[in-house]
């Protein structure tokens, strides 16, 4: 069980909140006293504020305004700034689909707790709202912000029509339910074995005009370098980060990365064993992330992105490719899921 005095949220969470009290005319200042939050903390776009001040932020709010359905007008005030370049990847997904599993991939970037996850059957796909075990837990008003923050992502891609199928929350029915029928417009289910958003599949694989895979490739480098910084302490992350260095030129091994890390090679092997992932995989994940990355964005040739993630000639990095994904290379480089080049 993790504590919430040990793991984060981004301070922009919190602005968010003070400019729904303010737009509320609710003196936001002593409920961020009462939260132990320093006002100079909303000032960094950096900073980040324990969960457990943001849970009691939450619960102070509530109190203050009566309403338990607050976070919905919180997720108003969330722009594209807010969660730093989160949001513009989203906005430049393929597809909603798309958009549904980048949200999740960096989610921790907002959040030190979050649990999301992404499933689906044929005709539905959905989003898991869920977080780690954390005492106390994240405010449910801070996962119905979530939540709505999403489904209006969703009506800012595909289009105003598009509404979820269904919405389960976890918590209990709120008083205000009102609030949940305007901000979702589908069937809700209270009290819940989880958060689920759930969308037609159709709808969601559907290409977008918006998708733009080389400005999604930008942000997605200032996410990764985001995650890296917070997830340090996690070896199979810093295995990744030395295998993205060292792939260029065919400069990776096992024992460059042992080294890279102040490891012996047989100690790496074990800590990566703990970690139920091997060499290999972490390998085999890197070169295909960023292959893709790299293909998707169109601003360098397949040879090239054969050298950068470390293959000494394109036929061998294609045979790969194509053992990942199902496609060649050429047929990925520079377009985006709608099959335009970009």
């Amino acid at each position: 069980m993790n504590s919430a005095d040990e793991l984060t949220t981004l301070a922009s969470w919190a602005r968010a909140i003070r400019a729904a009290l303010v737009q509320a005319e609710i003196d936001w200042q002593p409920l961020f006293d009462q939260a132990g939050i320093a006002p100079e903390a909303l000032a960094d776009p950096e900073a980040r504020i324990p969960l457990s001040h943001t849970t009691r932020l939450w619960e102070a709010v509530v109190a203050a305004t009566g309403d338990d359905a607050f976070g919905l007008r919180v997720a108003r005030h969330v722009n594209q700034t807010t969660f730093h370049a989160l949001t513009v990847t989203t906005l430049v997904s393929d597809t909603l689909l798309d958009a549904m599993e980048r949200t999740v991939r960096y989610s921790r970037v907002v959040t030190d707790a979050a649990g999301t996850s992404v499933g689906g059957d044929a005709t539905q796909c959905w989003m898991d709202l869920g977080h780690l075990p954390v005492e106390p837990p994240p405010a449910w008003q801070a996962i119905d912000a979530f939540a709505a923050i999403f489904v209006r992502t969703a009506r800012a891609l595909v289009g105003p029509e598009c509404l979820p199928v269904r919405a389960v929350f976890a918590r209990p029915q709120p008083r205000n339910l009102v609030a949940f029928e305007q901000v979702f417009r589908c069937p809700l289910t209270f009290a819940g074995p989880h958060t689920r958003i759930v969308f037609d599949r159709a709808s969601a694989e559907m290409p977008l005009e918006t998708a733009n895979p080389a400005l999604r490739a930008v942000n997605e480098a200032l996410l990764d370098d985001m995650l890296r910084s917070r997830t340090r302490d996690d070896l199979a992350s810093q295995v990744r980060d030395a295998i993205s260095r060292l792939l260029p030129g065919g400069r990776c091994t096992q024992q460059a990365v042992a080294e890279a890390l102040h490891l012996s090679l047989r100690s790496l092997q074990r800590k990566l064993a703990e970690q139920h992932t091997s060499f290999r995989e972490q390998l085999e994940r890197t070169r295909r992330e960023l292959a893709d990355r790299h293909l998707r964005a169109g601003q360098v040739s397949v040879t090239e992105v054969a050298y950068l993630v470390g293959f000494s000639d394109a036929s061998s990095f294609a045979r790969a490719y194509k053992r990942w994904t199902g496609q060649a290379p050429s047929d990925v480089a520079g377009h985006d899921a709608g099959g335009q080049r970009s």
